[in-house]
């Protein structure tokens, strides 16, 4: 067989291959927060403080949050945010520091917790919210972002526990809500 058909036949088949592996990525990332962002709840009674490790890093699931290591070029965190009592972590050997799809914009993991949100299509507000963020900044194929969400959520990028910002052919950010207390 020529080497140009087989490629031609080989190529499709190992693209979808890599594609396949990084929504699994993603999907093991966004459950070991999960699971991380839980323990933090069940030993401090809260989740951590949004992004109070700096944009795309720890937000003290690896490391308590200090004074010293909270929002370090942005002056610091909240009050509450930091030296969490119940602290007994770490909960992650280390911070996802970026998703498969880095190379192509779409980068990093962050943590947001929200008051008295209501995730779109759900009908409750929670008082209490965990959520992962990906920003994908149409790096991510929008077939993909729907496989994770088919796999995690609804499959509707919309509405549910598992949405994107921005709309649904243009997204910005994938969101996981993690917890609704």
């Amino acid at each position: 067989m020529e080497p140009r058909v087989l490629a031609a036949i080989i190529a499709p088949n190992a693209f979808k291959a890599i594609e396949k592996a990084k929504i699994a990525r993603v999907e093991q990332d966004i459950k070991t927060l999960k699971t991380a962002a839980m323990a933090f709840y069940a030993d401090t009674g809260t989740f951590p403080c949004t992004k109070c490790g700096g944009w795309g890093e720890d937000p003290g699931l690896v490391h308590q949050i200090t004074p010293a290591n909270c929002w370090p070029n942005e002056g610091g965190c909240a009050p509450g945010c930091t030296n969490v009592p119940g602290w007994d972590g770490p909960y992650l050997e280390k911070w996802p520091q970026s998703s498969p799809w880095h190379q192509g914009g779409g980068g990093r993991y962050n943590w947001n917790r929200w008051s008295n949100y209501s995730p779109p299509g759900v009908g409750v507000t929670c008082s209490l919210a965990g959520i992962v963020t990906l920003e994908v900044y149409n790096a991510v194929p929008v077939s993909s972002l729907r496989k994770i969400d088919e796999n995690l959520d609804d499959g509707d990028l919309s509405m549910e526990y598992v949405f994107v910002s921005g709309s649904v052919t243009n997204p910005n950010f994938l969101q996981f809500v993690v917890a609704c207390q």
